[in-house]
This record gives structure tokens, sequence and C-alpha cells, in this order.
């Protein structure tokens, strides 16, 4: 796990703050989580300031940990160190130094991938992506938040970074009371050019969606190619065209990548002329609308790519969007040949693993087809999964032969 464990007392020298738990609730935290919750607190030795640098003590005394805090939010601590450190610009540089060292390890080639996946890589609440020279930051902590300018230099100092920016236009920082803010915050980020060992993409950092491109589905891309060397593909929510630019460079005859936006449309064709890709069409439509288009001609794919964006956005979401998930899957392999090759995928953090593959048994059984799954997947290897946080494991995919 990439927070060390160490139950000594803090020193008194640190003079940290106190916020003790009620009985047994260390457990969790002592099989590894790093969220303490805000019903879980018995008492704190003073009035904190949202953001304040506080020890975390179980009910006997014992120290569990070190972390930011919260008043305002359900995660009312984010564990930082299970010791007693100074929360500075050394402890930015360690762990982001911690983690260049397993993205170099991953991909010693590339500078386009995820350098910082939160609770996965020590620094709660924070997701950093890189874009060659400039590096995409995203906070969620209100304790990160207001340390955001030793983060900032800390990224600064890495090799090759000429700029960063923030791509804080998410609603999880309304969870923590804080406002969307998006832009440049130090040097320059002008567009770059990434790879991720065979296509290579332009990124504007404070274009795109999310962080500026979705890194993710790296390998996943690369792992359907196999299964995209020939015939008709179908890329669904193409975005910026990630699967539909791997198809028709792995040898598929005909592909079409559909999206709502314009502007990902736009970025997708971008791409397929860095790549020198052609024969591939382009459309802008609402993904259900050509579905049903599509259907109404009896038109047949080799291979279909479904990776919508996040449906559910919060817990009571769960049952719509488990309907317009089952929707989409269901009609996209109804579109299948026999024998079709599908890769469908959920990036919600609410839908679980179970849910995911319960959805995926009723999308067969809708579209009155059966299959097999031949592979499950999940996010890229940059984004690190913390074994005891099930947070921090949020895409789910899979891909069926129907």
């Amino acid at each position: 796990m990439s927070i060390e464990s160490d139950e000594t007392e803090i020193p008194t020298s640190a003079r940290l703050p106190t916020v003790v738990l009620r009985p047994r609730e260390e457990r969790r935290l002592r099989n590894g989580h790093l969220w303490v919750f805000s019903n879980e607190i018995a008492g704190i030795d003073r009035e904190l300031d949202g953001g304040e640098h506080v020890a975390v003590h179980a009910a006997s005394g014992v120290l569990i940990g070190t972390g930011i805090f919260n008043p305002s939010s359900l995660i009312a601590v984010r564990l930082t160190s299970r010791r007693s450190e100074p929360l500075d610009g050394a402890w930015f540089a360690d762990r982001l130094e911690r983690a260049m060292r397993l993205r170099r390890l991953l991909y010693p080639d590339s500078t386009g991938y995820r350098l910082v996946h939160s609770e996965s890589d020590g620094i709660p609440g924070v997701i950093v992506d890189r874009f060659d020279r400039v590096a995409s930051v995203q906070i969620a902590a209100l304790g990160m938040e207001q340390r955001r300018d030793m983060l900032f230099d800390a990224l600064m100092a890495i090799d090759g970074i000429t700029g960063v920016v923030e791509r804080n236009d998410h609603a999880l920082r309304g969870l923590e009371g804080l406002p969307e803010r998006v832009g440049l915050v130090r040097g320059v980020a002008d567009v770059q050019e990434i790879s991720d060992g065979t296509l290579r993409y332009g990124v504007d950092p404070l274009g795109g969606q999310k962080t500026g491109f979705f890194l993710d589905q790296r390998e996943n891309r690369h792992a359907m190619r196999r299964f995209m060397r020939t015939g008709r593909v179908l890329d669904l929510f193409c975005n910026e065209g990630g699967f539909a630019l791997h198809a028709r460079h792995a040898g598929a005859a005909e592909v079409i990548g559909v999206d709502s936006s314009a502007v990902a449309i736009r970025g997708a064709e971008r791409n397929a002329s860095i790549n020198g890709l052609d024969a591939i069409e382009w459309r802008t439509a609402d993904v259900f609308d050509e579905l049903r288009e599509l259907s109404s001609r009896g038109e047949r794919f080799d291979a279909i790519i479904a990776d919508p964006p996040p449906f559910a956005r919060s817990k009571k979401h769960i049952a719509a969007a488990r309907k317009r998930y089952v929707e989409l899957f269901s009609r996209s392999l109804e579109l299948l040949a026999p024998e079709g090759i599908a890769f469908l995928a959920t990036c919600s953090h609410h839908v679980s693993r179970e849910t995911f593959l319960e959805m995926l048994r009723e999308s067969f059984q809708r579209a009155r087809r059966s299959g097999v799954i031949l592979e499950e997947r999940g996010a890229s290897a940059d984004h690190p999964v913390h074994p005891a946080m099930a947070e921090t494991s949020y895409l789910h995919g899979a891909i069926l032969r129907a």
C-alpha cells in the first residue's frame, strides 16, 4: 500500500490536533482504508478549520495516522500517512517521485500517462495526468486545495514538465465545498502530442473532456486490436477516436466513430490526420439515435465498442443509469454480426463489478443473443487500484463474443 504504517504515538512536539475515533471504528482503517467518515468520530481536542492537518487516534489512544480534515464533508479525514510527518513541499516531492518511478517502469518510452491516481499514489483527492510537457491536475479534497501551490511547484520540478493546468470543473469538488476552476497555473500549456506506443494524439490540456484526454482505456484499445483486423467496426462514444483509430490502423476495412460532441469529432479527425489514417467515417450524433437508425437499416458490424461517459453520477442515480447501460449494451449486441466481438464498459464509480456483470447478462437476454466473456478489463496500469479501497477501481469493461 502507498501509505506506510507506523503505530506509534505522535511526538508532543508535532502538536497536531487530535481526532479520536469511536470504539472499534479503527478496524477498517487498520485494514488499509484511508478515509475517516464523520459518523466514526467520537471527539476532537479543539475546534478545527477545514483543511487542517490532524492526527487520528483509535479510542485506545493508539495513532492510526495523520491526514487532512474537512468538517463539511462526509469524508471527514483523508489519511496522508500512517505516521507523523510534515505535510509540506518535501512530502509532495516524495510522493510524486514514487509515482514517477512506477510510470517509468510501466511506460519507459512514453510521456503520456496518469501520473497520480489519488489515494493509490498516496496523494488523496488528487488526479494528475501528464501530457508530455504539461501536467493536468484535478483536486477533490479541501486539504489538498489549500496546499495546491506546493503540489504545483513539485510538479514543475519534474524533469520535462514546463506547465501545469488545473481542470477543476468536476462535480466532486462540490462535495468538499470547493468552487470549479479551470486555467493555467504554472508555465505554459500549449497543445501537446503524446503516444500510446502505437498511435499519436494531439492533446489540448485546457480543452477536451476530463483532464484533456482519456488515458484509462489505453491498454484496452491495444487489447481490442486483435479483433479489429478485418471487417466493419463501430466505435460508440468515440470521443477523440482512440478505438476507431486503432481499428483502422489494425486493418479494419470500414470504421465508423460516433459521438455527440462536435469538438470531440474534430479532435478525432485531427488525430486521424496525425497518424495518416483515412477511411474512417466520423459522425456527430446522439449515440442512442444512431443505434436505432443503424438497427432499422439492418446493419451489422464485426466489432463494436461502447464506452460511454458515466451515467451514474451518484448512488441515487444507479437505477436510472442501469437502464441506460442495458439499453446501450443490448442495442450494441443486436448490431453484432454472428460471432462478432464487443467491448462494453462503464466508468461510473458507483457501478460495481457485480452490477456491471448483471447488466451484461440482462443485455444478452434483451438482445436475444448468447455469448461469452473473453476478458474482463479495467483501467490501464497507470490507474492503480488500492487493495483496500474499491473507490479507486471505477472502470469495468469486458470483451465479449456473441
